[in-house]
């Protein structure tokens, strides 16, 4: 007798923990990714400072930007201050570059990156054998040209892989006032 009621025992066990299992497999999928702004502007700061060279004359050291959300027009502000030295006469400037973008997911590589970027201003102040006004007429052409398409954050492989188990896939990134959001929509069906 008490072997049968162990067995019993053991099958309700068994049937409550596999359908607990099975309850497991019924919950509904998230349906975004949400970043707040902290999480956003320490994300950017990982990636800098950065430098480049334009036009193989002026040497370029961006600083860490301040972002700043605009969830009415569903893009970002940054003011990122910067720091020119230009090789040919060794003029030196310190400016500050400011600018707008909307963002995109880029499914080809998981990436949110910055689109439709627009510079809003560029100052340059210092002395310099080159005016600060022409530095600020071609650095904003150029700012804009090596903003486009910047990495913002990647998914990596492991947190792809977690939503593709789940049957979703990022689609569309949304500024909102609390942060970044990006919108997940179903796996498409093969």
């Amino acid at each position: 007798m008490q072997r049968r009621r162990r067995f019993t025992l053991i099958s309700a066990a068994v049937l409550a923990l596999g359908a607990g299992l099975g309850a497991c497999a019924l919950l509904p999928a998230p349906r975004s990714l949400s970043f707040s702004q902290a999480e956003v502007q320490a994300l950017v700061a990982r990636q800098f400072p950065q430098q480049r060279t334009l036009l193989e004359v002026f040497e370029v050291t961006a600083e860490v930007p301040r972002l700043v959300l605009l969830p009415e027009r569903n893009r970002v502000a940054a003011e990122v201050p910067l720091r020119v030295r230009e090789r040919l006469l060794s003029g030196r400037w310190q400016g500050r570059l400011r600018f707008e973008a909307a963002l995109r997911w880029e499914p080809a590589d998981q990436t949110v990156r910055l689109a439709q970027v627009q510079v809003q201003d560029l100052r340059a102040e210092g002395p310099s054998g080159l005016s600060a006004a022409a530095v600020e007429r071609l650095g904003a052409a150029l700012a804009r040209r090596m903003l486009e398409d910047s990495t913002l954050y990647r998914l990596e492989g492991e947190q792809a892989a977690r939503l593709q188990r789940l049957g979703v896939v990022p689609d569309v990134v949304a500024v909102t006032a609390e942060g970044l959001e990006v919108r997940l929509k179903p796996l498409p069906a093969r």
